[in-house]
């Protein structure tokens, strides 16, 4: 008669190997977990920085061609400023030649930077011609949205502006910010911001 001997593992065993196993699974949660909170707050990063670039650009080219006139001078009742504080600004040009300032989309541009959020724009926004240019806006504090230079002046124009025809050189100043994705860091930096400023 033979006496087989069966082998296997006692409840000990599968305890500590559970264990092992259960503290590299969360090893590799957090560290996955991590990665994951980085390349969320990159991504929100990239995202600011494309949303504030894009206004920026776009403001900028379309004050380079305030008073771009089609003859050389101003059609009647068109000029380069029509308004400029530090949270608004209204430019025209002739940029098709014919005559006056408003028959294209680009000749008469008002941009504007309001605190009030509506239903498809966030609570601090650039609008351009009313519509909604970019959200979640903020200007840094001591700094306005836009400031005015005279001619060969690193000294802003003070407001009100009486003459517009004085304006040279406009700074635009601006950030976009958004809620930090990542849990752990949002009490050292509860926003990720991006700031672009650019002269014109």
């Amino acid at each position: 008669m033979t006496i087989s001997k069966e082998g296997g593992f006692t409840t000990t065993e599968l305890v500590v190997a559970s264990l092992f196993a259960v503290i590299v699974l969360a090893t590799l949660y957090g560290f996955y977990r991590d990665q994951l909170y980085n390349l969320l707050s990159q991504e929100t990063k990239t995202a600011t920085l494309e949303d504030a670039r894009g206004a920026l650009d776009l403001m900028v080219r379309e004050l380079r061609n305030a008073g771009a006139w089609g003859s050389s001078s101003a059609p009647a009742g068109c000029a380069r400023f029509q308004a400029a504080t530090a949270t608004q600004v209204q430019i025209q040009a002739d940029l098709d030649g014919n005559g006056d300032c408003s028959s294209d989309a680009s000749e008469n541009v008002t941009y504007a930077y309001l605190s009030t959020a509506t239903s498809t724009c966030p609570a601090g926004r650039i609008t351009r011609k009313g519509d909604c240019l970019v959200g979640n806006v903020v200007i840094p504090t001591g700094i306005d949205f836009l400031t005015y230079y005279g001619a060969g002046s690193t000294t802003p124009l003070t407001h009100p502006i009486s003459d517009y025809n004085a304006i040279k050189r406009v700074k635009i100043t601006f950030a976009v910010q958004m809620q930090n994705p990542n849990p752990n860091a949002r009490s050292a930096n509860p926003n990720v911001s991006t700031t672009l400023s650019s002269s014109v």
